[in-house]
């Protein structure tokens, strides 16, 4: 079994929560967010660009964690 290392998880993690911030922006409108996602009382529309932007960088997180996962680990270099 391959041991995950800590920049991989640490990526998947992010592209993961940045995935969810995104799909939230995309489809909830600005009134209803949480808190901490910057509400705008009286605005209907959800938030698309950062929605777009959000989905785009998760994506490019869980494919660097991905990448991170799937590559083989140094080797030495061989003397002849």
């Amino acid at each position: 079994m391959q041991r995950v290392g800590l920049p991989a998880l640490f990526a998947g993690a992010v592209g993961l929560a940045l995935l969810a911030v995104g799909v939230i922006y995309l489809t909830v409108e600005c009134q209803a967010l949480p808190g901490f996602l910057g509400p705008t009382h009286g605005d209907t529309s959800p938030r698309t660009g950062l929605g777009i932007v959000d989905v785009a960088l998760g994506l490019a997180a869980l494919i660097v964690a991905f990448v991170t996962v799937r590559r083989p680990p140094p080797t030495a270099p061989r003397h002849f």
